[in-house]
């Protein structure tokens, strides 16, 4: 009885570590990128604050969900690895925003291409920054 419970208790411990869900903690620590300057009704280079931040979620071996996280953030996205990449990494989009993660080198990039090609005046930006597991 006592070798029975020990293999199931082995068991569940490897299952549930095998199987748990990986988070991932992502803070932006650059940004730039175009704005649109209203009064001069021109393009100007532009810097964006840091700490801009993600949280992705590990659901499978190549699924993941990421969100924008933060005050009226409304962005999310389900990603899957990459295939065309031999390194740990996975890409996703979802609306006119990329992101873009490394899991062995826990970085990120970010882009929001939304604006000029299309006639718009919304701001475009580029981000990278590092991911914390949690």
């Amino acid at each position: 009885m006592n070798k029975k419970m020990l293999s199931l208790t082995i068991f569940t411990l490897f299952s549930s570590s095998v199987f748990a869900d990986v988070n991932y903690l992502c803070i932006t620590d650059f940004a730039s990128g175009f704005h649109y300057n209203e009064d001069h009704h021109a393009w100007e280079n532009a810097t964006f604050l840091p700490g801009e931040r993600f949280m992705i979620r590990e659901r499978r071996e190549d699924s993941y969900q990421v969100e924008k996280i933060g005050e009226n953030s409304t962005w999310s996205a389900k990603c899957k690895r990459r295939t065309d990449q031999t390194d740990d990494s996975f890409s996703c989009m979802s609306g006119a925003n990329q992101f873009h993660f490394n899991r062995k080198e826990l970085r990120f990039t970010s882009f929001r291409y939304f604006g000029y090609w299309n006639g718009s005046t919304d701001s475009l930006s580029i981000s990278i920054g590092r991911c914390f597991p949690e």
